[in-house]
């Protein structure tokens, strides 16, 4: 049996993106004092090392990603840990969830299976009930929403950034039927991020 783990970043005030489905400006109030801490990437690359399954969705936010690791990869100015990323990211089994990715919109790339909405749920529980290496989500809010609703997310690893949306698309879209045991947390002084990992049991979840 395979444990499904999402992260994600998450403003203070519970926010996933803003307005127009980015995060470049939560971070215009950022504290200069934690200006380039990577501490997100670390523990992102982390969590991929790990894993043996990466699941993205939507057509934007995945091939958004593929492209852009791809030219981090290629960039000599990119930091150790984030060419890093790129590898772990290009190199491992990808499961992208989407209606209107082709095969030829990911002809580019190794390891890449698409997965059509309506069969994702049996498609990931399918996943873990086999053996390997974990599953990981890093966003997909409205996949990994519908994922805890049918009872199959394990564990939920949120990191909060010292930043204030004020606005933006929330992180659930409605109460999950879920019950949260803490398993630990973990505060990185030089970017101010704080992680808090939660177990996640089913409550009533949808068939």
């Amino acid at each position: 049996m395979r444990t499904l783990t999402v992260c994600n970043f998450v403003t203070v005030d519970g926010r996933y993106e803003d307005d127009d489905h980015d995060i470049g400006s939560f971070f215009e109030h950022q504290h200069p004092d934690y200006a380039g801490a990577d501490s997100f990437d670390h523990y992102t690359t982390g969590l991929l090392r790990e894993s043996g399954t990466l699941v993205l969705s939507g057509r934007r936010s995945a091939l958004g990603n593929l492209g852009y690791w791809t030219g981090v990869r290629a960039d000599p100015a990119a930091t150790a840990i984030r060419r890093e990323f790129a590898e772990l990211i290009l190199g491992v089994e990808k499961l992208i969830v989407s209606d209107k990715i082709t095969d030829d919109d990911v002809a580019a790339y190794e390891n890449v299976r698409i997965v059509r909405i309506a069969d994702a749920r049996a498609e990931v529980a399918a996943l873990k009930a086999g053996d390997g290496r974990g599953i990981l989500i890093l966003l997909g809010r409205v996949l990994w929403n519908d994922l805890m609703r049918a009872g199959l997310v394990d564990e939920l690893h949120l990191v909060t950034f010292p930043l204030v949306a004020g606005s933006g698309v929330p992180l659930f879209d409605e109460r999950p039927r879920a019950a949260l045991k803490l398993l630990g947390t973990h505060a990185w002084e030089e970017s101010g991020n704080v992680l808090v990992r939660w177990r996640v049991d089913p409550v009533g979840a949808d068939a």
